[in-house]
């Protein structure tokens, strides 16, 4: 099933067809995401109707308080194909607007009903706010729910360590370079992709060629040195990332670079300026620093490979 901009124009398509939507935000698809998307699954298979993630692409309170809004750990396309990958038959991709904004708690299910007039069942997290200025919760949209005939479930939240997993957990963890803590809270290791773009082959000249890597996101982890696997269509090789502003090499760099030096062979034909890759990361090495030479940028470079060798063997 395609992606939709909009739950009229989804439910318009259905021809009356039973429909069991999920309704977040799902940045990062994480495991309390997962379990919702399951349970919508598993509800549309017992009541023979559709599964569908109704979500935003960005988030919506770049609406309601713009410049104030959380950065988004994915983008929207990247979103839409993990949900779509936990099982959903399609997606509604609707930006938030006033329309949306303006939908009382109490008309919020008949607000749905009236786009999708074969809504048979909604599934959120238990935390999850709806209605004009958010007043509603999931508690009040299962009463409501229950007036309108419509079966709601709510998930309980998935837990990592004592806190319950959320995007903000993951934004924050991303931010403190604890990335072993974000990939138990995603599910999956987090994963960077971008398309490789000339340099100025600054790393060649030291000896540590690398790959530079078309990346800037929202939610961006710490500066600093990870390791990780690499992958293209041709094999995966195991490697390290710096991600920053590289303050050695560029005393007045603005934007984060990201590069990549592969501890494996790479074929020079394939492996060049154009291509798309994606990179794992999986551990993190250290804080980027500002070196007083190249001499001593090679010595922690050096050493950040021999950590990330070990890193791979204990891994």
């Amino acid at each position: 099933m395609e992606i939709f901009s909009s739950i009229k124009e989804f439910g318009e398509s259905q021809k009356g067809n039973p429909v069991v939507l999920s309704i977040g935000m799902f940045d990062g698809v994480h495991l309390g995401h997962q379990a919702v998307l399951e349970e919508t699954t598993k509800v549309a298979r017992a009541m023979n109707a559709i599964p569908v993630a109704f979500t935003f692409p960005e988030h919506p309170g770049s609406f309601l308080r713009p410049g104030d809004q959380p950065p988004l750990i994915m983008d929207s396309q990247t979103k839409a194909k993990m949900l779509l990958q936990y099982g959903v038959s399609g997606v509604v991709m609707r930006r938030f607007d006033q329309k949306l904004a303006n939908v009382e708690a109490k008309d919020f299910i008949a607000f749905l009903q009236g786009l999708i007039p074969s809504l048979v069942g909604i599934c959120v997290g238990q935390n999850f706010r709806f209605g004009q200025k958010r007043v509603g919760d999931s508690q009040f949209l299962l009463k409501s729910g229950k007036l309108k005939g419509v079966n709601v479930h709510i998930i309980d939240s998935k837990t990592s360590g004592t806190e319950p997993v959320s995007s903000s957990r993951i934004r924050m963890a991303l931010t403190q370079g604890k990335i072993e803590q974000v990939n138990k809270m995603l599910g999956s290791p987090y994963r960077i992709k971008g398309v490789v773009k000339p340099g100025k082959a600054m790393g060649r000249t030291i000896g540590f060629p690398t790959l530079n890597v078309d990346w800037n996101p929202e939610a961006k982890p710490a500066y600093g040195v990870y390791a990780g696997t690499v992958n293209t269509e041709e094999k995966e090789v195991y490697a390290v990332a710096n991600y920053g502003l590289r303050p050695t090499l560029e005393s007045e760099a603005l934007i984060p670079k990201l590069e990549i030096h592969a501890l494996g062979s790479l074929n020079p034909d394939i492996w060049k300026a154009g291509i798309e890759i994606s990179m794992q990361l999986l551990q993190f090495i250290r804080h980027e620093q500002k070196f007083e030479s190249l001499e001593s940028l090679k010595e922690q470079i050096t050493q950040d490979k021999q950590t990330a060798e070990k890193l791979r063997k204990i891994g």
